[in-house]
């Protein structure tokens, strides 16, 4: 059960580390511009559903699910 939670949890930490690593992107990455301009994720409606609004509760989730899945368990 351990190692499940610390996968899981190492999991939705990827998730939440990438969500952020989004908003550090340039756009045009392969491309020489004049400009600086970067990618920045933001809802496209009012009422859709957005996953990057989920990247610090992820954060905050997959890091608890590492440390119980490390502390949970005893020897095995």
């Amino acid at each position: 059960m351990s190692k499940a939670l610390i996968i899981i949890g190492c999991l939705v930490l990827l998730y939440a580390i990438a969500a952020f690593a989004v908003d550090l992107l340039p756009v045009n990455g392969f491309q020489s511009s004049s400009d600086d301009t970067y990618l920045k994720v933001v809802p496209t409606a009012e009422n859709s559903f957005d996953w990057t609004q989920f990247r610090l509760p992820a954060l905050v989730f997959g890091a608890v699910l590492v440390v119980i899945g490390m502390f949970v368990g005893g020897k095995n």
